[in-house]
C-alpha cells in the first residue's frame, strides 16, 4: 500500500511540474459566425464555423488550421400550391486555412437541397433531396485572436454531381 501511494502521488506531482512549466498557449479564436452571398448556400446562407486543427509551429509565422462549416438556405417559401413549403439547402465543408490573419482557404463539401417539385402522376408536391459536391478556393481575413471575418472565394460546384457550374461567394461574420 504505501509504495501504492508513492507511485501515485510521483504520478500527480509529474503532471502539476508539467503543467506548470508548459508553455503559454495564446487563445485563438475557434468559431466564426457569417453569412455568404452566394457560394454553396445558394444566393445567400448562415454558417457556423468551428475550427478543430491549429499548427504547433514555434515561430508563428505561418498557421494551419481545419476547419468544419455547417450552413442553412432557403430560396422558396412557398411551393407551387402556393402552401408553406419551404425548399432548404445545407452546406457542409471541411477547409483548409494556411496563414496568419490574412489566409488561403482550400475546401470540398457537400451542399444538400431539399426541394419540391410535382408529381408526374398525381401533379401533388413531392419533396426531393439532392446532394451536390462543391469546392472553394479562396482568401480569408481573420485574425487569430477573433474579430471581423471577411472572405471571397471561387465555390464551383458539380450540381447533382454531374453537371460542373462556376460559382463564388463573398461572405462577412464574426469569429469568436
Amino acid at each position: 500500500m504505501r509504495s501504492f501511494l508513492k507511485c501515485y502521488f510521483s504520478i500527480c506531482f509529474f503532471f502539476l511540474c508539467t503543467a506548470s512549466f508548459s508553455q503559454q498557449i495564446e487563445s485563438r479564436a475557434k468559431n466564426t459566425l457569417y453569412i455568404e452571398g452566394a457560394g454553396a448556400g445558394g444566393y445567400g446562407s448562415l454558417n457556423y464555423e468551428r475550427i478543430y486543427f491549429f499548427s504547433s509551429q514555434s515561430n508563428r509565422s505561418k498557421q494551419m488550421a481545419i476547419a468544419c462549416r455547417l450552413g442553412i438556405s432557403t430560396y422558396y417559401l412557398n411551393d407551387y400550391t402556393d402552401n408553406f413549403n419551404p425548399e432548404i439547402i445545407l452546406p457542409l465543408a471541411l477547409h483548409f486555412l494556411y496563414g496568419k490573419s490574412h489566409k488561403l482557404e482550400l475546401g470540398i463539401g457537400q451542399t444538400f437541397t431539399s426541394f419540391i417539385r410535382a408529381d408526374t402522376n398525381t401533379f401533388k408536391p413531392v419533396r426531393d433531396i439532392r446532394n451536390h459536391t462543391h469546392f472553394t478556393l479562396g482568401y480569408r481575413y481573420q485574425p487569430l485572436k477573433g474579430g471581423i471575418m471577411l472572405r471571397i472565394a471561387y465555390t464551383p460546384m458539380l450540381e447533382f454531381n454531374t453537371d460542373y457550374t462556376h460559382w463564388g461567394g463573398l461572405a462577412i461574420g464574426y469569429a469568436f
